[in-house]
């Protein structure tokens, strides 16, 4: 579906992923969260995995049950959060 992501970051722990991309239709989302890399699903459906910086970006998806996302297709930025998808996270071994 898409091959990376970036993350807007605003106060206290909150964080919005951007998805450089569109996703498909599902009536849920899922980010799963390890240190190392982070995956989503659209319902069951896994659609992305890729590897990413953890560190703060880690805590801060991890403090938080849901987070907002964001398709950007590359044209006009979006001026609201086009979905929510439930948080997981994973610890790596």
């Amino acid at each position: 579906m898409f091959e990376r992501c970036d993350f807007l970051l605003g106060a206290d722990y909150s964080v919005v992923i951007v998805i450089a991309g569109s996703l498909p239709d599902a009536e849920t989302y899922t980010v799963s969260v390890s240190d190392q890399d982070i995956r989503f699903k659209a319902g069951y459906e896994s659609i992305a995995e890729m590897p990413y910086q953890g560190g703060e970006i880690f805590q801060r998806i991890a403090n938080n049950t849901q987070v907002g996302l964001v398709e950007y297709d590359g044209s006009e930025f979006p001026a609201t959060i086009t979905h929510v998808a439930y948080v997981e996270v994973r610890r790596s071994v």
